[in-house]
């Protein structure tokens, strides 16, 4: 009997080490899994990240040259209104200037 026991005893060390190993192959099997999908989502997450860079990069350079062509707008208005002050100036000048000599011929000061 005792070596009935015994090998009934190795049958079930050998049978819980079987059981064992099969736990850490599927634990092993089931880390690796999740590694993949972990690689996975942060690839998936990188790329979202990206594309939202280069969505964010994309708006400041419009937003860039739709300052730009604003800026320059407004510089060709400014000139154009200087100049037309400019040219209002001298005509009043000139106006003035007429009116003074129309005064001086008629003899009034």
């Amino acid at each position: 009997m005792n070596t009935g026991s015994k090998e009934e005893e190795l049958y079930l060390t050998q049978t819980e080490n079987r059981q064992l190993k099969d736990t850490i192959i599927a634990l092993r099997e089931a880390l690796e899994k999740q590694r993949i999908e972990n690689e996975g989502h942060v690839q998936s997450v990188l790329a979202s990240a990206n594309t939202e860079l280069s969505q964010l990069k994309a708006a400041i350079v419009a937003m860039r040259e739709e300052m730009e062509h604003n800026k320059i707008l407004y510089e060709e208005k400014l000139h154009q209104f200087e100049q037309a002050s400019h040219d209002e100036k001298n005509q009043l000048k000139q106006m003035i200037h007429v009116l003074r000599e129309q005064l001086e011929k008629y003899g009034v000061k």
